[in-house]
């Protein structure tokens, strides 16, 4: 889970529906009043399920914005202590849930994902403060949208370093990432990475 302090900056990053918006900002009311928690996505119809969902929940405080995180985004650089990707994926993770998904996949569009979740968390990488976290998800069991995109993130950089994402021991893997697997933990896959800025 994100961690949170008083005084903090969140934002999250293809937040619709807002499920996660909603769990930072209802868990923020019992930490501190002045944590500032953004939120987008980057249709129209995907913002507006997110507001909606957001004043449903009470959530109103939550600054709800449009873009496209992949060419850029409305914030000036290192300004959040935490930034999430929850970044749009091949849903393998949830095909049990879903089973139409693997008719629609073909032997290239991993690699499509791969680039633009790459181009996501290096513009969202922008936004971090130093000492902040940068925190990376998606619903895909593929290692070329989970782990190969993590190491080419950090792959020539000196800024950011790998730590061990906040979840319960259990679900911890190689290479400091965190996975779910459907057939072990009776769950949805899920794969997370962490990151903190550090001086360069």
């Amino acid at each position: 889970s994100v961690e949170l302090k008083a005084g903090d900056k969140v934002l999250d990053l293809c937040a619709s529906p807002g499920s996660k918006t909603t769990a930072i900002a209802l868990r923020s009311r019992s930490i501190s009043n002045d944590i500032l928690i953004c939120a987008g996505d980057v249709s129209g119809p995907r913002t507006a399920f997110l507001k909606h969902n957001c004043h449903s929940q009470a959530c109103d405080a939550v600054a709800v914005l449009q873009f496209d995180a992949a060419y850029g985004l409305p914030f000036a650089d290192a300004n959040f202590d935490t930034v999430l990707v929850d970044a749009p994926c091949s849903g393998t993770g949830t095909i049990r849930h879903n089973p139409e998904i693997r008719y629609h996949l073909t032997p290239d569009a991993f690699d499509g994902f791969a680039s633009k979740q790459l181009a996501i968390l290096r513009s969202a990488s922008n936004l971090v403060k130093v000492g902040g976290s940068l925190i990376y998800s998606t619903c895909s069991l593929e290692r070329e949208e989970n782990e190969a995109v993590s190491a080419a993130f950090l792959s020539g950089r000196d800024d950011f370093e790998a730590l061990v994402p906040n979840v319960p021991d259990r679900f911890y893997g190689v290479d400091r990432f965190a996975r779910t697997f459907p057939h072990r933990d009776r769950m949805d896959g899920f794969f997370i990475a962490s990151f903190r800025k550090v001086p360069n």
